[in-house]
């Protein structure tokens, strides 16, 4: 149950490794769906993953996947944008724009000056920051996700001497 600092080095390491990387992109590409679908599916979980949702991202993107009739696999695989390794850096860039924004001084933070209206602008500025970055994000990681899956399957259907996508699916 618990790691030794060895054991989460060696996590670590294999999570940001080519060899991982490229599995996650082979499972989003042998998903049995349209590229438009896989690509508005991974958009919605990338959508929820940046949005400070606490670990809740998989239960808000599947119904969302589902009501807009995208991949539920694919939404799934993309909350995983946040993860221990990109959350803190996701939320700290997330409140930056927040502040931006709602044009608020980039002030130190200490806890030992922290009251509840501090607390409350600094929720405000995180929530608003993250709404602005998980919208652009997703509409980012959409039109990539769909050139990526429509491309690779071109190619792979080229190379197999089948004209046309194999899923007509939308």
């Amino acid at each position: 149950m618990f790691q030794t600092l060895e054991g989460i080095k060696m996590r670590v390491q294999y999570w940001l490794s080519l060899s991982h990387i490229k599995s996650f992109v082979k499972k989003m590409m042998r998903i049995d769906d349209s590229p438009q679908k896989i690509a508005r599916g991974f958009a919605i979980g990338v959508f929820w993953g940046v949005l400070p949702t606490f670990g809740l991202a998989i239960v808000f993107s599947l119904p969302t996947a589902v009501l807009l009739r995208a991949n539920k696999i694919a939404s799934i695989l993309g909350t995983f944008v946040s993860n221990p390794l990109t959350t803190p850096f996701v939320y700290a860039f997330s409140y930056k724009i927040g502040q931006w924004v709602l044009g608020h001084s980039s002030s130190a933070f200490s806890w030992k000056f922290i009251n509840i209206e501090e607390l409350l602008n600094i929720s405000k500025s995180l929530l608003i920051g993250s709404v602005i970055f998980s919208l652009i994000l997703s509409l980012v990681t959409y039109l990539l996700v769909l050139m990526i899956v429509s491309n690779y399957r071109r190619r792979k259907h080229s190379k197999a001497g089948i004209p046309g996508e194999k899923s007509s699916r939308k």
